[in-house]
């Protein structure tokens, strides 16, 4: 009757959300590479995100480099390549600043602007004033400024592939405007010792360039993971207050049914009884409490107190019927006589009581109606 009062006024726990919840803890348990198949755009912007802060604190180190390198190389460099390559940094590392401040002010994550696009710009700038550098400042026959050159490219671009390898497009973008100069000149003008250093770093080049495809794979994969993390923490919490709301309407079910089945049996004048075996309470309703002569809830239910409320002389009857669907009696009715009233009008009662067996037989529940019954 309860089952059916529910599914009648709407009040269903649904299992929309238990079914979706599962399916997101299922994806927990799959093979994190399966993040990575999809482009997702959330995980890009987390990326340009990542990259920003982490080029922050590299941005202005390479300026007294340069200012140093112009020192140096001051013999092979004209006035107007060291303004050109001086004003080319600036530029871009203006643009670079530039294009955080409006990344910071967009507030991040914008569809409608393709701010790694920007800030690859930005990038094949500063590498493009260091390789032109390596150009310029190419000193023939000179074994030890060449190798200082090596050494700062070498610097420049372990620097760039921790700092740019979670966005490859700015990644690329630096190493190749630092290198092809800086090569080029190596293998086209250098004595054999230059055409070696360039031919070494032309393969540590190649091994920066497969630790840069690592990197990002594993910085995306943690974008990844954590997105993944906060949609299943979102989940779960949307589940938690979808749990609490089902919970308030079936806690206002529960008492409005209760508040129903009370009136309805006060209105009929009948009295309800249950039993959970094998170590449950007896629960008995208010009518059933009135019908005995008691107040409702006055004292705890069992038979013990039902049976003080019986005639003397029908106790035993009383006891034999709830023996019996404790034995498991499939159902069993009785008449018996309330204790208190007038002897020459006693007021008789009916029970009646069926029983409900669990699996292995034993009996699971009693639940009884107790009514007025005249005799005839």
């Amino acid at each position: 009757m309860i089952a059916g009062w529910f599914a009648a006024t709407g009040f269903r726990v649904s299992n929309d959300r238990q079914t979706a919840s599962a399916a997101l803890l299922q994806r927990l348990t799959e093979d994190d590479e399966s993040l990575l198949d999809g482009r997702d755009p959330k995980v890009d912007a987390m990326l340009i995100e990542r990259l920003y802060q982490s080029s922050f604190a590299t941005r202005y180190v390479p300026i007294p480099m340069l200012f140093g390198a112009f020192v140096i190389y001051q013999d092979y460099l004209r006035w107007w390549q060291i303004a050109f390559i001086g004003l080319l940094y600036a530029v871009s590392t203006l643009h670079l600043d530039h294009q955080r401040d409006a990344y910071n002010a967009n507030g991040g994550y914008d569809t409608a602007t393709d701010w790694g696009l920007r800030f690859t710009f930005g990038c094949a700038g500063t590498g493009l004033s260091w390789g032109l550098l390596g150009w310029f400042a190419y000193p023939p026959g000179d074994f030890a400024l060449q190798a200082l050159l090596c050494v700062a490219w070498a610097g420049l671009t372990t620097s760039s592939l921790n700092t740019r390898a979670m966005h490859l497009p700015s990644f690329y973008a630096f190493i190749i405007g630092i290198s092809v100069p800086f090569f080029a000149r190596g293998f086209l003008f250098g004595e054999p010792s230059t055409v070696g250093m360039a031919f070494f770093g032309t393969i540590l080049l190649a091994a920066q360039c497969f630790c840069a495809q690592v990197n990002n794979r594993r910085e995306r994969l943690s974008a990844a993971l954590r997105l993944r993390n906060a949609a299943l923490i979102s989940e779960i919490d949307r589940a938690r207050v979808a749990a609490e709301i089902s919970y308030r309407e079936l806690e206002h079910a529960h008492h409005t049914l209760a508040a129903d089945v009370a009136t309805m049996q006060r209105i009929c004048g009948i009295g309800s009884w249950h039993w959970q075996g094998p170590d449950g309470d007896v629960v008995w309703s208010d009518q059933f409490y009135h019908l005995l002569g008691l107040a409702p809830q006055s004292c705890p239910a069992s038979l013990a107190a039902w049976l003080d409320c019986v005639h003397a002389d029908d106790r035993e009857l009383v006891r034999g019927h709830y023996q019996r669907l404790r034995q498991g009696a499939a159902r069993d009715a009785i008449k018996f006589r309330i204790a208190a009233g007038d002897p020459a009008w006693p007021v008789w009662l009916e029970s009646v009581a069926e029983t409900e067996r669990a699996p292995d037989g034993s009996v699971a529940w009693i639940r009884g109606l107790l009514r007025h019954e005249p005799v005839d």
